[in-house]
């Protein structure tokens, strides 16, 4: 899962914190048998993006994760 895509995917976001739920909705789509892990291969270039923004898109993406095995 590329963060760029996500970010192309989602032409509304207006914030970082957005992002975050964005990427953990995305990460609940991805079938139960499938390996996709996030790569952030973009920074975003939101104002209130903070400085350790690539843990919590990755923890994001890893409740995303787990969420759909429930």
């Amino acid at each position: 899962m590329l963060l760029s895509q996500v970010i192309h995917d989602n032409p509304s976001l207006t914030d970082f914190w957005a992002l975050e739920r964005c990427v953990s909705a995305e990460a609940r789509k991805i079938p139960q048998e499938a390996s996709a892990p996030l790569t952030c291969d973009v920074e975003p270039e939101f104002r209130c993006t903070p400085r350790k923004w690539d843990l919590i898109l990755s923890a994001a993406h890893d409740r995303g994760l787990r969420a759909r095995q429930r």
